[in-house]
């Protein structure tokens, strides 16, 4: 009775490892924010940045202001756009005209930036009031292609 109990005993602690194992394995780390996917075209420039080749925790790149296309079209301050990508005019500073726009369209994939990169640029000037409301958040490129 006695080796029945333990046998007993044993077999319940491996078949809780066996429940227990894949929720303590399965475990990830939560603090990489989520990857979207999306579509757009460049419509300009971050006002302080301009044409500067940037850093990112994701490797260096152009920022630009794009604004999405699709079911839930939206605008970002994107930062991480390859630098051959794209010849953008810097004479058309932080707005591209209307007409303009499709030759700057690009298909990426994005996450949120914790990195504030436009305030390591500072800047005396004139912020256009359309532009003020998409500096924060920013936006890190992981990958992009042109289409």
């Amino acid at each position: 009775m006695k080796r029945f109990i333990v046998f007993k005993s044993r077999w319940m602690v491996l078949v809780g490892m066996v429940f227990l194992l894949p929720v303590l394995g399965g475990c990830r780390d939560n603090d990489e924010p989520p990857v979207f996917q999306a579509e757009g075209y460049i419509i300009g420039y971050h006002p302080c940045v301009g044409d500067a080749t940037v850093m990112t925790s994701k490797g260096e790149g152009k920022g630009y202001l794009v604004a999405t296309i699709g079911a839930n079209p939206d605008t970002l301050m994107l930062f991480g756009v390859p630098t051959d990508m794209f010849d953008v005019p810097l004479e058309w500073h932080s707005s591209l005209p209307e007409e303009s726009r499709e030759m700057f369209k690009m298909k990426f994939s994005y996450q949120i930036s914790e990195e504030n990169i436009g305030s390591r640029y500072h800047c005396i000037g004139y912020f256009p009031g359309h532009i003020l409301r998409y500096l924060d958040p920013e936006y890190i490129v992981l990958k992009a292609e042109k289409i």
